[in-house]
This record gives structure tokens, C-alpha cells and sequence, in this order.
């Protein structure tokens, strides 16, 4: 009888440890999703409290690019890369270049969300771009996470790739580039970074403003 016992309980141990293993890997899948969800939330109310007006359907398609192409990011090329969070990173540069404003214009010419120039933007695109769409959110923010990709795997490290991003590679290679842009990009990373830690509530948030 005691081997029998022993015997019936085995099934129940394998069963139940599948079990466990089969929700775990349910859980893993599910958490990329959650983690997208739970960024595209504080990129839309940082947005929201920080840059109101840029109205609810279009700001959150813009939450959506954001996360999306922050994690094409290559972080993985840059020496310096333990330093920063790829969604805070892109939030920064967009931040700093445009101020979220999709029809910002340089003096100098450049355009939308990551201030691209048209000849960059034509140069990565294997084409010229209109003005209507150099200035669309998905172009404009995949070609300018683009260009940023190669400058990272061209300069070595995030620090470097941003002052080349903004001057030029020669630029920073010959003279060190402006060294204010890397300073206000990463304050912008860290502010958004510090609005997500303090742990309120994208949700509660959102209906807040809402009323």
C-alpha cells in the first residue's frame, strides 16, 4: 500500500509543477505587454502635464511610437549604456528638439518631433520627403532613432552618439561638439525617469484630467 500511495502521488507533483511552469511562462509572455502598456501611460501623462494641448487621440498614437521605437534603440553598441532607460532616452531628445511639438521648424531647417534636417532625413530614407512627411510622428521619430543608431555605433557611446546627433560626428571628433545638448537631453531622461518613480497612478492621472 505505501508504494502505491507513493506511486498515485508522483502524477499529482508532476502535474501540479507543469502547472506552475506552464502559468510562469504565460506570465513571462505577458509582461513585455505590460510593460509597453504601463511606459506608453507615462510617456502620454508626462506629456499631458508637462505640454498640454497636444490633444488626446494624437498624443496617444505619439505614446505608442515612442515606446516602440525606444526599443530599437542599440543601446547594446554603447560603452555607456548601464547609464540610461531607452524610453526616458528618446523621451529626452524629443523633449529637448521639439518640446513634443510636431511642426517645430529650426532656423536652420529642420523639422517634427527629433528636428530632423531634410537631407538626413531624405539620406535615410533613400528618398525626399514632403514637408507633410518629414513632419509625421512614425516617420519622423524612425528616421531620427535611426540616424541616433548610427551615431552610437559610430561614436562608441550614448554621450558621444547625442553631441553628434546634434552637431555632427566630425564636429564632436575635431572639437567635442556642445556639450549643453548631452547635459539638457540627460535631465530631461532623469526628470522623466524621476515622474515615473514616484509611482502615481497613469490611469487615476489621465481620468484627473479628464474631469
Amino acid at each position: 500500500m505505501t508504494t502505491n500511495k507513493k506511486f498515485v502521488k508522483r502524477p499529482t507533483f508532476f502535474f501540479a509543477g507543469f502547472a506552475a511552469i506552464a502559468l510562469s511562462a504565460a506570465l513571462f509572455s505577458a509582461y513585455p505587454k505590460w510593460q509597453q502598456q504601463e511606459t506608453e501611460n507615462w510617456v502620454y501623462t508626462y506629456v499631458t502635464e508637462h505640454f498640454p494641448g497636444k490633444g488626446v487621440e494624437n498624443l496617444q498614437k505619439l505614446a505608442g511610437i515612442i515606446y516602440r521605437e525606444s526599443m530599437k534603440l542599440r543601446l547594446d553598441l554603447a560603452s555607456d549604456a548601464h547609464k540610461y532607460d531607452r524610453a526616458a532616452l528618446l523621451m529626452g531628445v524629443i523633449q529637448l528638439e521639439s518640446e513634443f511639438n510636431r511642426k517645430a521648424k529650426s532656423p536652420v531647417g529642420a523639422r517634427g518631433f527629433m528636428q530632423l534636417m531634410p537631407a538626413t532625413a531624405a539620406l535615410l530614407k533613400g528618398r525626399r520627403l514632403s514637408q507633410e512627411e518629414i513632419t509625421d510622428a512614425e516617420t519622423n521619430i524612425t528616421l531620427g532613432v535611426r540616424y541616433l543608431n548610427e551615431m552610437i555605433r559610430e561614436m562608441g557611446t550614448v554621450e558621444k552618439a547625442l553631441l553628434a546627433y546634434n552637431a555632427g560626428p566630425g564636429a564632436v571628433r575635431k572639437w567635442g561638439g556642445v556639450q549643453a545638448y548631452y547635459t539638457h537631453v540627460v535631465k530631461y531622461h532623469n526628470r522623466f525617469l524621476a515622474y515615473r518613480a514616484e509611482g502615481r497612478s497613469p490611469k487615476l492621472v489621465i481620468a484627473q484630467l479628464m474631469e
